[in-house]
């Protein structure tokens, strides 16, 4: 896996995956993987996709998904939404806070290759060639997608468990966080609210509060100085090798290769 590049919201790495899986997880950003090798097997919610080699898979942030075991080769993006909805905002002339409709799946060639323009220039520090970069590459999936049309935003209240998550985003780095507190927030018991997250979200609050704390360590890791034992204990794991393994399991890859 190449170095991760970090460019004003935007990260890249190259990353070579054999007999690879990830649980269920999710990204903070848009999660945009450019695929050149391989066969990569995901679901989301309950549909389950395949995609090859020149294609292209794009999933929301917060979007719950899991990879099978297998072995690809791809690029991918990390990019937050507000960098997409500044696009959107340019091209529609509209200052809405809403998010860009963005299809899951791109098979044109192009993306592929204006992906791979993009990767180069965020290794460089010519701020012009990443903007156009960055623009010609977004606005490229913007023109492929359903229309140019936004829809709106979902917030976290607005949903049945909304509560539940609010919660968890406030005390997810809390080590003595647990889904009994959780429960007894939102007025249910402890099975009656576990079996409910699960339902709504296809993943048991547990594992759910685990992604977060792999996602905050994850830019923690990337983007401070911070020894990964002290991001270990900023996260809410018990230590280091606590943090190392619950990594492992929902990215396929370990903290140090972030820093290789």
């Amino acid at each position: 896996m190449e170095n991760l590049n970090i460019k004003d919201g935007i990260s890249a790495v190259y990353g070579k995956f054999k007999n690879a899986g990830m649980v269920p997880h999710f990204h903070e950003s848009y999660s945009v993987g450019i695929f050149t090798k391989g066969l990569y097997r995901y679901r989301s919610g309950t549909k389950e996709t395949t995609i090859k080699a020149g294609e292209t898979r794009v999933v929301a942030p917060y979007e719950l998904h899991e990879t099978y075991a297998g072995e690809w080769e791809y690029l991918h993006f990390d990019i937050e939404p507000n960098l997409l909805l500044n696009v959107v905002q340019d091209i529609e002339q509209n200052e809405k806070f809403l998010e860009p409709n963005i299809l899951p799946i791109y098979k044109q060639k192009p993306i592929l290759n204006i992906g791979i323009e993009l990767y180069k220039s965020l290794k460089c520090n010519e701020i012009l060639e990443i903007e156009q970069s960055f623009n010609e590459f977004t606005t490229t999936l913007l023109q492929n997608s359903y229309s140019l049309n936004l829809i709106c935003n979902l917030s976290l209240d607005s949903i049945k468990l909304g509560r539940a998550l609010e919660y968890i985003f406030t005390f997810w780095d809390n080590p003595n966080l647990s889904v009994e507190a959780i429960a007894k927030e939102v007025g249910f018991s402890t099975y009656y609210f576990t079996r409910s997250f699960s339902k709504e979200f296809a993943i048991t609050p547990h594992k759910y509060i685990q992604s977060l704390r792999v996602e905050r360590a994850k830019h923690k890791i990337i983007k401070s100085n911070d020894s990964l034992a002290e991001i270990a204990i900023e996260c809410g794991f018990s230590d280091q090798s606590h943090m190392n393994r619950v990594f492992k399991r929902i990215t396929g890859f370990t903290p140090n290769m972030l820093r290789a």
